[in-house]
C-alpha cells in the first residue's frame, strides 16, 4: 500500500492531522488554478477552500492516486472559478475577434527574452486569452477539458489559445525589436 493510500484511509476516518496533510498537498496547485481564472487572491483562496472542503466530503467515494486527487480537486475548483467569473465579470470568456487569423507570429530568439518578462506580457492579454493560456500551459489542462468546463467547443478554446499565443509573440517581438533598435542608437 502506498503512503497516499494510507493517508486517504486516515482522512476517511476524519483524522485531523491526515486531513491537514492532504490539504497541504493540494492547496497550492488548486489555488493557482483558481487564481488563473478569478484573477484576485482573496476570491481564489475562498474558492480553493470551498473546493477542498467539497472534495473532503467526497473522500469516501474517491479511489485514486495523489495526482488523481489533485486533478479531482482542481476540476472542482476550476468549475467553481468559472461560475464565480461568470457571476462577477461583465466580460465574456471569449470575445469574437473579427478579421484576425489563427496564424502564429515568427519566433523570437528564446534566450533574448526572460521568462518573467513573458509572464508580464501574458498578464496584459485579455482575460479569456489569459485564462486559456494559464489553464493549458500552467495547469496542463487539455483543450477538451477547458472547453467542457466553459461550455464551448474545443475548437473555440484552441482558437483562443492560438490567438493568445500570437498576441503574446507579437508583443514580445515588438519589444524585442524596440530593444534592439535602442541598442543601435
Amino acid at each position: 500500500m502506498s503512503n497516499f493510500e494510507d493517508l486517504l484511509k486516515e482522512c476517511k476516518r476524519q483524522d485531523s492531522q491526515a486531513l491537514l496533510k492532504l490539504y497541504n498537498i493540494c492547496c497550492q496547485p488548486v489555488y493557482n488554478a483558481c487564481l488563473h481564472i478569478v484573477l484576485n487572491e482573496f476570491d481564489a483562496e475562498e474558492i480553493m477552500q470551498d473546493s477542498i472542503l467539497k472534495a473532503f466530503g467526497l473522500l469516501d467515494k474517491f479511489l485514486g492516486t495523489k495526482k488523481d486527487f489533485i486533478a479531482f480537486v482542481k476540476k472542482i475548483a476550476v468549475n467553481k472559478s468559472i461560475d464565480w467569473y461568470r457571476k462577477h465579470s461583465k466580460d465574456p470568456f471569449f470575445k469574437e475577434i473579427e478579421n484576425e487569423t489563427d496564424t502564429i507570429a515568427e519566433d523570437v530568439e528564446e534566450e533574448a527574452y526572460p521568462i518573467d518578462k513573458i509572464i508580464e506580457k501574458m498578464e496584459l492579454l485579455p482575460n479569456g486569452y489569459k485564462m486559456v493560456m494559464k489553464l493549458h500551459l500552467l495547469d496542463e489542462m487539455d483543450f477538451v477539458d477547458i472547453a467542457e468546463m466553459m461550455n464551448v467547443k474545443a475548437s473555440t478554446v484552441r482558437s483562443q489559445y492560438v490567438r493568445a499565443l500570437d498576441k503574446l509573440r507579437k508583443s514580445i517581438s515588438l519589444e524585442y525589436e524596440y530593444r534592439e533598435f535602442n541598442k543601435k542608437q
